[in-house]
């Protein structure tokens, strides 16, 4: 917002940015315990033509604690090694009071038409019982672009 003089539209006195929060999200997470981890979204599509798939994850409430997440890939109908590549390590890292972290996972680019496909990711191990609101699992859909 800017604030100028009544009678001149050219005077700037002050320039107010304003941010609205997202009071549900607030109260979402409110119920949620301390360093509780979730995907963001329970599906993430991505053309076969990117360089890689980006899985965003959310931390609840972190604490001033490091965090280390163990997770796994499942083939659906995309297979490891001819449409993406695992990532050599199995686990995300988040820094003391650290909220998000985005897991980038290789794709194979071909010129094989083929229908989309699919895999997932999930999370190993869990501290904390899934509950309503918590993505413990995502989906992955590969859009093929050969024609």
């Amino acid at each position: 917002m800017r604030i100028r003089e009544a009678d001149s539209s050219e005077s700037e006195l002050a320039i107010i940015t304003i941010a609205i929060e997202d009071d549900e999200q607030r109260s979402f997470e409110s119920t949620v315990p301390a360093n509780t981890v979730s995907f963001a979204a329970a599906q993430v599509s991505v053309r076969e033509q990117d360089p890689a798939v980006q899985i965003d994850i959310l931390r609840y409430n972190p604490d001033n604690t490091s965090l280390v997440v163990t997770f796994s890939i499942r083939d659906i109908t995309a297979s490891r090694g001819e449409d993406y590549f695992a990532p050599s390590g199995n686990t995300i890292e988040f820094g003391p009071g650290q909220r998000s972290a985005r897991l980038l996972i290789p794709l194979v680019q071909d010129a094989e038409f083929e229908d989309n496909e699919a895999f997932s990711v999930e999370f190993s191990e869990r501290d904390n019982l899934p509950r309503e609101g918590i993505l413990i699992r995502t989906a992955v859909l590969i859009r093929d672009d050969d024609f």
